[in-house]
């Protein structure tokens, strides 16, 4: 039986955790690695439903893409989900900025969501934006109801544009400030998420059509993915992804 230690090497191995940004605190980051995983459940974020999830189905190992300890811990007590988890003797293991930017990671899986074809690189200056194209030609209005659809997004803020779009660049989660390479690299449109408002402003008088779809939208893309390939990779385990976890955001239309 693969213990937690496994999962954490064969991580590494595809998502190298030294590649991670140097404020990021991915890696194995709860529990003993000693302990054999024959459940592993999966999750963007490790919030109190999915810890409760892990415990109910008898989980030893939780693989998230947001690291459950990010900051320093000051406190240690039950309101802390590391403390729970550690109670209840479930292991974590959170894999971030490494698996933003490597090869089948979350910026791949975005572009795999989207239906992107010949999907390549683009220079970024961090390896995360990835550019494809998609099927066919869309209006603005239109590709915005796409990518709504393809990644089950509530809502999108956006911004306009006259033009038809193809090309498309994308970066999930915080891609806002990374525009310019995706006009420099040809891009018709750019989908990214938590933008900041002088960023929408500036890309106005661009006129280029970029897409907040939602930090948890496009990210989430890639647990599916990991997780078939943790299936291939440990077959004496059960890999399961998480039914509870979920966009903390809500959205309304006026």
């Amino acid at each position: 039986m693969s213990k937690v230690i496994d999962f954490y090497k064969f991580i590494d191995s595809i998502a190298p955790f030294g590649t991670q940004e140097s404020w990021d605190n991915s890696g194995f980051l709860v529990g003993n690695g000693e302990k054999e995983a024959k459940k592993v459940l999966l999750a963007l974020d490790v919030t109190e439903p999915v810890l409760s999830e892990a415990a109910e189905i008898g989980a030893e190992l939780i693989i998230s893409h947001h690291p459950v300890i990010f900051g320093a811990l000051k406190e240690f007590h039950p309101k802390n989900i590391a403390f729970l988890a550690a109670e209840k003797g479930i292991a974590i293991i959170s894999a971030h900025t490494c698996l933003d930017i490597a090869d089948g990671g979350v910026n791949d899986c975005l572009a795999a969501a989207l239906g992107l074809e010949n999907v390549v690189k683009v220079d970024d200056g961090e390896g995360l934006i990835r550019m494809g194209e998609l099927p066919e030609e869309l209006s603005c209005s239109d590709f915005v109801k796409y990518v709504a659809d393809k990644i089950n997004v509530g809502g999108i803020k956006y911004t306009p544009t006259d033009k038809m779009i193809k090309k498309v660049a994308v970066c999930g989660g915080s891609g806002g400030d990374l525009y310019p390479f995706a006009i420099s690299a040809g891009a018709d449109a750019f989908v990214t998420a938590n933008i900041k408002h002088n960023i929408f402003i500036d890309i106005r008088r661009d006129n280029f059509c970029v897409l907040d779809a939602g930090h948890f939208c496009t990210e989430n893309t890639v647990i599916e993915p990991l997780a078939e390939k943790l299936r291939k990779a440990f077959p004496d385990s059960e890999i399961i992804v998480s039914e509870v976890s979920e966009d903390p955001a809500c959205y309304w239309a006026k």
